[in-house]
């Protein structure tokens, strides 16, 4: 397919592409509400979003973008039928190709779609989309977002490995990623750090609330990497030396369920209230409402939105130096760092700023800077759209 790539004539920044295809696995997730964020600000494209899956039509809605549906299993190479899907890539040694009947259908969708770029989410669907935007002559960027599956699962860490060099670019949102990345041979050049950021123009502080209760705030994906056993856990005890605080949990997710029977057992019912998930305006305002944020993330994490959502309103976080955290948290300075699975730990730091509203309030001024200098949603998806049209500058040196 002939590609129509801008032109990049001298002592002139080449135009930016006409359509940009973005493709996720999932678009519009609860636990994802950044990826619509930054679809919605970029600019100078004709936007197409490809996904398998769609959610929260009313809360992510669609806006100045097309939308397609790719059928089939939304991940063949996760579920059961992995070992087939390997078997049919293997030669390759991108163990996460698309094949067959979806290869097929995405190839004669971007040839009908003529995308001058391609923006993926995340790292296996980079792989899985590769080997037709390599056929189509389309350069394609990879965002990453702190999974870290490459130190965990082989099958990926191989795939990627071979797939690296064949991307026009690649996104992360943390440095330990970026690290991992030049360790294997990816030139700094081609790698970006964006974290997703948080826009400070909705969740802002707001003074003088004159409730007399502390309040808590969990908001984040209920699954076990999240640690929000390990959080009402440490709640719990912190209750024996302030028993009025309360703690308010934002969000869904498989271990809903689990964590409402926790609480139910360690008596807390009129302690720990589940909200479920809500919309970014309706979670800032009740954000904004709260006195301390907290997260128990293990193992893995990438750059938590929620975090920098709680740092723009003003607020002190109490979380883990996992992943990106230790990128955003600064220990002692915006918030208080504590090692995974200390929960004794996290109580006394609880106890700590719920005991000192001066420090409490340096804390979450210092996250409030931060936030707004460092992690601001509209500044990180404006250079996230420098580097798409960036790919496309190459790409028209390249594919003539």
């Amino acid at each position: 397919m002939k590609q129509q790539m801008p032109t990049n004539e001298p002592g002139r920044s080449a135009p930016p592409c006409p359509n940009l295809m973005i493709v996720t696995r999932q678009f519009g997730a609860s636990g994802q509400p950044w990826i619509w964020r930054q679809v919605s600000g970029i600019q100078g494209f004709k936007k197409q979003v490809v996904w398998w899956k769609r959610e929260n039509t009313v809360s992510q809605p669609r806006n100045d973008f097309e939308e397609f549906q790719i059928s089939g299993d939304p991940a063949p190479y996760d579920n059961r039928g992995r070992w087939l899907h390997r078997s049919r890539t293997a030669m390759s040694g991108n163990f996460y190709a698309s094949v067959g009947k979806e290869r097929r259908q995405i190839a004669e969708l971007m040839a009908q779609l003529h995308p001058g770029v391609i923006l993926c989410y995340f790292g296996d669907m980079a792989m899985r989309l590769l080997p037709v935007a390599l056929e189509q002559k389309v350069p394609l960027v990879a965002y990453l977002h702190g999974d870290f599956l490459f130190k965990t699962n082989r099958w990926y860490r191989w795939s990627l490995r071979a797939c690296l060099e064949h991307f026009a670019a690649v996104v992360v949102v943390t440095n330990a990623e970026r690290d991992w990345l030049l360790k294997h041979g990816v030139p700094s050049h081609k790698i970006h750090v964006v974290p997703c950021g948080a826009p400070i123009s909705v969740f802002h502080p707001v003074r003088d609330l004159g409730n007399s209760e502390l309040n808590f705030i969990m908001a984040s994906r209920l699954a076990e990497e999240k640690g929000c056993h390990l959080s009402i856990a440490a709640f719990s005890k912190f209750l024996k030396i302030f028993p009025a605080a309360r703690l308010s949990v934002f969000g869904d997710g498989p271990q809903r369920s689990d964590l409402e029977q926790l609480v139910a057992k360690l008596n807390l019912t009129n302690r720990v209230i589940f909200h479920g998930y809500v919309g970014q305006l309706e979670l800032a305002h009740q954000m904004a409402k709260h006195d301390i944020f907290i997260q128990h993330s293990l193992r893995k994490e990438g750059s938590p939105v929620s975090i920098v959502e709680a740092m723009s309103c003003g607020l002190p976080t109490i979380s883990t130096p996992v992943g990106g955290i230790s990128d955003l948290v600064i220990d002692k300075v915006t918030g208080l760092l504590i090692d995974e699975g200390d929960v004794g730990r996290m109580a006394s730091s609880m106890a700590l700023l719920a005991a000192d509203e001066d420090l409490r309030r340096k804390y979450g001024n210092a996250a409030m800077e931060r936030a707004a200098s460092r992690f601001n949603s509209d500044i990180q998806t404006e250079i996230l759209q420098k580097i798409l049209e960036g790919a496309c500058v190459r790409a028209a040196r390249t594919f003539v």
